[in-house]
Formats: C-alpha cells, sequence, structure tokens
C-alpha cells in the first residue's frame, strides 16, 4: 500500500511538471553603452555598433563596469584601433572580420557560427557567453532607431522563455540596456554583412568564450610577440612599438629590454636610474652611470626616493659606469 501511494504521488506530481513547464530565464550581467555615449550621432560613433559590441562583452570577460562616456568613448576607439591594425578604414564590418579582432588582440576569444537556432544561443548565455548578432536593422522594428541603416550589430545578454525573447544591449540608442526582441524577431533580422543587400545576408552569429584556446599563439601586429606574451609583458597587443622607443616590442622581450617603457626617454642627464638586478642608485651624467655611494650623499644632494627611474638590468648594463659620488 506504501509503495503504491508513492508512486500515485510521483505521478500525479510527474503530470503536473508536465502541464505546468516551469519557464527559463536567464539575464547575463554585460556592461551597456549607446555607441554614441554622449548621444552626438555623428562619426565615428554613427556606425560604431561592431566595436561598441565587442567593447560590452570585453568588458563582461574582465569583470568591470563602463564608468561614464569618457570611458566609453575610450573603450570603443581602441576597438577600431585594432580592427585598422589588421584592415583599412571602413564603416561596416562582416562577423568574420570583427572575430578576427577579438581572436588577434583581446583576451578572449571568438568564432562565426552558420545557422545558430534559438536553442543554440540560449546553451551559450545558459553557460555565461554572451552571443554578439550581426543584424539587417530595418528587420528589428527598434522603435528608438533613427532613420534609415540596413546594417546593426548587437548582443544578447540573456532570454525569457515566459516572454519568448532574447535580452540584449543594443548599442543602437541610448535605450538598448537590457532591450527585449522576440526570438522570432532576431532570428528573422539576423544577417551577416553584404555590401548592398544586408537583408540577404548569411545567418551568422558570433560566438565568444573567455577561453583563449590557439588564439593565444598569434601575432595580430606581427610585433614577434603572440597574444598571450604580449599580455604577460603588458605590452598593446595591437601595436608593434609599444612604448615608442623605435624598437618593436619582440626584439626589446628578446633582448631583456622593457617594451612598455620608452627607457631611453628616462636616461637622460640628472636622472637617478636603479634596476632590478642591483640595489645600487646610480646617477647620469655625460653618457656614464655614476653610483650614488651612500645615503648620505644622496640627500645631500637634495633628492627623494621618489625621483628614482626604474629601468630594466639590460639597459641599465648597457650604460657605462663612471666613477662614483662620495
Amino acid at each position: 500500500m506504501k509503495h503504491i501511494l508513492s508512486t500515485t504521488v510521483f505521478s500525479l506530481i510527474f503530470s503536473v511538471t508536465l502541464a505546468f513547464p516551469v519557464s527559463a530565464k536567464i539575464t547575463l550581467d554585460v556592461p551597456f553603452t549607446s555607441q554614441a555615449p554622449d548621444s552626438v550621432w555623428v562619426q565615428p560613433w554613427q556606425d560604431a555598433c561592431e566595436e561598441t559590441s565587442i567593447f560590452m562583452v570585453h568588458r563582461y570577460y574582465r569583470g568591470s563596469t563602463i564608468q561614464g562616456s569618457e570611458d566609453a568613448k575610450r573603450g570603443i576607439l581602441e576597438i577600431f584601433d585594432m580592427k585598422h591594425a589588421l584592415s583599412e578604414e571602413s564603416l561596416d564590418e562582416t562577423a568574420s572580420t570583427m572575430v578576427e579582432v577579438i581572436n588577434n588582440f583581446l583576451p578572449w576569444s571568438a568564432r562565426v557560427v552558420e545557422e545558430p537556432t534559438i536553442d543554440m544561443m540560449k546553451q551559450e548565455l545558459d553557460a555565461g557567453r554572451p552571443v554578439i548578432i550581426p543584424a539587417y536593422a530595418p528587420a528589428l522594428h527598434n522603435v528608438y532607431f533613427r532613420g534609415y541603416f540596413p546594417y546593426h550589430m548587437l548582443v544578447l545578454s540573456g532570454y525569457d522563455d515566459a516572454e519568448q525573447t532574447f535580452i540584449d544591449e543594443d548599442p543602437g540608442s541610448q535605450y538598448g540596456h537590457d532591450y527585449r526582441y522576440r526570438y522570432a524577431t532576431i532570428m528573422d533580422a539576423m544577417h551577416d554583412f553584404l555590401s548592398g543587400h544586408v537583408q540577404d545576408g548569411p545567418k551568422r552569429a558570433i560566438f565568444t568564450s573567455p577561453e583563449w584556446g590557439a588564439t593565444r599563439d598569434l601575432d595580430g601586429d606581427k610585433d614577434g610577440l603572440s597574444k598571450q606574451e604580449e599580455y604577460a609583458n603588458g605590452t598593446v597587443p595591437y601595436l608593434f612599438d609599444s612604448d615608442g622607443d623605435g624598437f618593436g616590442d619582440g626584439i626589446e622581450v628578446q633582448h631583456g629590454y622593457w617594451p612598455a617603457k620608452n627607457e631611453q626617454a628616462v636616461v637622460k642627464p640628472g636622472a637617478l636610474l636603479i634596476s632590478e638586478a642591483s640595489p645600487k642608485v646610480y646617477y647620469y651624467k655625460n653618457g656614464k652611470k655614476h653610483h650614488v655611494s651612500s645615503e648620505s650623499v644622496f640627500y645631500q644632494h637634495g633628492w627623494s626616493w621618489q625621483m628614482l627611474e626604474w629601468v630594466s638590468n639590460a639597459m641599465m648594463k648597457s650604460i657605462p659606469e663612471g666613477s662614483p659620488l662620495t
């Protein structure tokens, strides 16, 4: 009797669950900015939806927010710089072009997915991975869009099965945070860029990941450092010469110099130099370094420890040594 009752109760619960399914919902905390952070819709902001979408996802994977319009503008323009390191200036970019930017220069990765389904995109969001959507803008029917423009890009940051909507970070207006598009709208509007015929462009999406994978070995700026090495050395992954001293980042690392600091600019008459390999402080004068022989000598010259300039061991070794200061 006990067994029969348990089975009956289980069957009842199971049937109720089938009759009233629980609707799934998830929202990722993707920071938002309009592609025109000051609401001034001129270039470069007018056509910055691709760069802004990448910037928002980048801040999400960094775990940081967007601190106002100045922060947003700097971040968006940096994505422009990354893009221009790979290709000439243009207004609209395909999904594959933007994936190339991500994979070469940013500390996460992305891939183009052909004909993605609603379930595939929901699975990505369930895993905490935002999805970037290229779209035929008129098919989105967004009431906040200004004027006609054929191509757009936005970020899926969640979904709501009860409403049958994707939750989006749409940079196309100042009202784009947690904007809702129905599943059917996104699927209809999703088209990769096709010059003159965006509405006929392939159905594609950009799937993102916090994992670098094989992209860690790419060298987008051709300076001899991989993406992983760029971040390890604190260099700018889209600049051949991060510190502007005339030497490529890879060459400097190879020979023991600091690629992210223009050491030649700080080694100048009157500089107080120090390096990691030696506790000695040197005074630079007439092309030579002179050991400051004691703390009392240091203070006699009216110097303070805040005046010290750190240089690499290689730079310090390259400077001829003169007589010490006593």
